[in-house]
């Protein structure tokens, strides 16, 4: 394969060089390309370089291929440490950052991981760890943060984002991102038999979802201001398809992906459902309150029923290890119990519109609070 000496880190084209001879006496019956695409995690050594495709944070396609398997690994965000953990990887961690408060059965393990920041780690204090592999949410992979990716790869670090959300973030995207870590790391058959998992539990709940007799309306927010709301459209999470998959709609409110809500939007939107998602957070009984005690809310059909419920940010947006455990968790969102809120991952899109499309204010600069 050809690539170019940004895509290859140095240690990589060096490894391709000595081990060229190896590699073709090795093929006696078939020619062996130089990197492989994924492969099975009993071929070892043999398995590796592996080239995956990534997206950076402006959303162009790169390469990374990985000359062997990583063994000092930095991580930033929570559900990527999840990950780490759940398929036996800790022990590579050499440091962590950006953790957040969401719900994690590995909370115990996770606070044993050695803390750089529980912030974005800085470009210096990442560099100082040495790592050969960088797992990184893609919003820390500026110029003006740790650095893009072709910065890394020139001093022979690979790098592994999730898919971001100028591609759009999906359950099938989410997918990717754990087939990426069975490839990188050789865990294929343990992160294949989880997707597998996870897919056969969300598809049961979606042909349970089908037995709903109504669509409510959903709409997600975010605390904002004091007196605003983030709103999130489809391309920025997965809680969307849990929605329509359970027999609701998810409220499209505006072209924008993202944008402030004001109450008086809220009052003019008269959602069925509403669901209450925060960031870094573990308050979120304090969000929901704030919303069903606000007087000026009080004839908006979810307050007056009572159904807000809470979400946790990282799965509902990015996905993590409990995708499909929110699913119950969501029940007052979409249909009514015994339904569960959840879906199928070929679940459609919702594509309907508030009922007033009324708006406060455009999309804020500084972006969503739940970055990918």
């Amino acid at each position: 394969m050809n690539a170019s000496p940004l895509r290859i880190p140095i240690r990589v084209r060096a490894a391709l060089a000595a081990g060229s001879a190896l590699l073709l006496a090795g093929c006696a019956n078939t020619a062996q390309p130089a990197a492989v695409r994924g492969g099975d995690e009993a071929a070892g050594r043999d398995r590796y370089p592996v080239t995956v495709d990534v997206v950076d944070n402006s959303g162009k396609k790169l390469e990374q291929t990985v000359g062997a398997e990583p063994k000092r690994v930095v991580v930033i965000g929570q559900a990527l440490a999840e990950l780490m953990v759940e398929f036996g990887l800790d022990d590579r961690i050499v440091g962590v950052g950006y953790l957040d408060n969401s719900y994690s059965k590995y909370a115990d393990r996770i606070a044993k991981l050695p803390e750089i920041s529980d912030q974005l780690p800085s470009r210096k204090a990442v560099l100082a760890l040495r790592p050969d592999l960088v797992l990184t949410m893609s919003f820390a992979l500026k110029p003006d943060k740790i650095g893009e990716i072709p910065f890394w790869n020139e001093r022979g670090v690979d790098v592994l984002p999730p898919v971001n959300y100028t591609a759009g973030r999906d359950l099938d995207s989410y997918y990717e991102d754990v087939r990426h870590v069975g490839e990188v790391f050789g865990r294929t058959e343990r992160t294949e038999s989880y997707t597998r998992e996870q897919k056969s539990r969300i598809a049961a709940i979606g042909r349970r979802a089908k037995k709903a007799t109504d669509s409510p309306e959903v709409l997600r927010v975010a605390s904002g201001g004091r007196d605003t709301y983030d709103y999130y459209a489809p391309s920025l999470g997965l809680v969307d398809e849990m929605v329509n998959g359970a027999g609701g709609t998810y409220m499209e409110l505006t072209d924008d992906s993202y944008a402030q809500l004001s109450l008086e939007s809220i009052v003019a939107a008269d959602p069925d459902k509403i669901i209450v998602t925060e960031f870094q957070k573990s308050d979120g009984e304090k969000s929901r309150d704030r919303l069903l005690r606000d007087p000026r809310l009080k004839n908006v059909t979810a307050i007056r029923n009572g159904d807000v419920m809470i979400a946790d940010c990282t799965t509902s947006i990015r996905g993590s290890l409990a995708l499909a455990d929110l699913c119950p968790r969501s029940t007052p969102c979409a249909v009514r119990p015994p339904v569960p809120s959840c879906t199928s991952p070929t679940a459609p899109r919702g594509s309907a519109r508030s009922r007033s499309g009324a708006w406060a204010a455009s999309p804020p600069r500084n972006g969503p609070r739940c970055p990918p």
